[in-house]
């Protein structure tokens, strides 16, 4: 079943990351598909998610509006889509969730009131203090982006669009001081942060810093504030996993990762997470005009990512954290010339650290 629907509306970018999967990795898709999705690919889409959804009256679907940055897709498209999004939304109510993922650079209040009224949540990508989110978010010029990216996160309150801001969406990064991190979550205007592991790092390219005693000390002073209003997504997911919840993010318990990306030529691809190990990895052979969601989803590199316990590193078996690692974040398990998941992850020993540290948390507080 696939759980995630995530849109490439552009292939275009106001800002350069120099870590971007879209346009800074081994994967060149960008350069062969259109700059703008068209808005008939993006009708078809929703052809296909509301086929998807009567098919499977169990189902829900979140669909991520994304890119580049989808902020950029022509107001000639957006507009028409959105409406149509909103008339989908009322035809299948909670079934269907949508979700904009922005870097807020350039700020239009309409056009996220849009977003808004058509059911969508908003979240932005932000990496940590000025200092260090400036050494990798900048602009086409070389220019910083935090100081306007963190003043547009201000007029969200203002525009009364605070509700529907969903967090903030950063990379780890080890060379930021755990404290000054909490510091910096602290300053948001909603306190709420998922933190993702880098997916440059493979057997080909293995990491030089220690991100697993980041996370785990990052993760000890969050315990320690015990302040309900940080809310760090995978913290809270590992936690609730131990607990015996089957719902979370991909961060953790790498059972599964139920996504399609559809790029901009309305070609159903593989995750991202695949774009840093070669160029084309992401694609497959289907696309939303002549094949359904259900039909991308036989996709054999996409099939095994639904099912990621079937091809558990069989090193994995054993150890203590299988259930929370899940064999690791599958674009670290990569290398070679084959798409093949089972290797462990090459982070394993950061994940160890980590997650033994969560463990011996949720044993104080409820042993395990």
């Amino acid at each position: 079943m696939i759980a995630s629907l995530i849109l490439k509306l552009t292939e275009t970018c106001n800002l350069d990351c120099s870590y971007c999967y879209m346009f800074n990795s081994e994967d060149k898709t960008h350069t062969r598909v259109p700059k703008f999705m068209h808005l008939e690919t993006g009708l078809q889409i929703l052809t296909r998610i509301e086929e998807y959804l009567q098919a499977r009256q169990d189902a829900s679907l979140r669909l991520v509006l994304h890119g580049g940055e989808p902020t950029l897709w022509p107001e000639s498209s957006m507009t028409p889509f959105l409406k149509a999004l909103k008339e989908l939304r009322q035809r299948t109510g909670k079934r269907l969730s949508i979700g904009l993922q922005t870097n807020l650079y350039s700020y239009d209040a309409a056009l996220l009131h849009r977003v808004v009224d058509a059911g969508g949540s908003i979240g932005v990508s932000l990496d940590g203090p000025q200092p260090y989110n400036d050494v990798r978010r900048i602009t086409h010029s070389g220019e910083g982006s935090y100081r306007q990216v963190f003043e547009n996160l201000q007029l969200l309150e203002a525009d009364g669009l605070l509700p529907y801001f969903g967090g903030v969406l950063s990379v780890a990064d080890p060379g930021i001081a755990p404290e000054a991190y909490l510091d910096w979550i602290k300053t948001l205007p909603k306190k709420e942060v998922s933190i993702l592991w880098p997916i440059h790092y493979n057997h080909d390219n293995p990491p030089q810093r220690d991100y697993g005693a980041w996370y785990a000390e990052l993760f000890r002073l969050w315990s320690e504030a015990d302040d309900p209003t940080i809310r760090i997504r995978i913290f809270r997911d590992a936690i609730k996993l131990l607990l015996g919840s089957a719902h979370h993010g991909d961060g953790v318990g790498g059972d599964r990762l139920s996504s399609l990306v559809v790029d901009s030529d309305g070609q159903y691809e593989r995750h991202d997470y695949l774009r840093y190990f070669t160029d084309g990895a992401v694609r497959t052979d289907f696309n939303v005009f002549e094949h359904s969601i259900e039909s991308a989803a036989e996709d054999p590199i996409i099939k095994q990512c639904r099912d990621l316990h079937a091809v558990l590193p069989e090193e994995c078996a054993a150890c203590t954290h299988s259930e929370l690692c899940g064999g690791g974040f599958i674009a670290n398990r990569l290398g070679g010339t084959a798409l093949d998941f089972t290797r462990k992850s090459i982070m394993c020993d950061d994940h160890r650290r980590f997650y033994d540290t969560v463990r011996t948390y949720v044993g104080a507080i409820a042993p395990l």
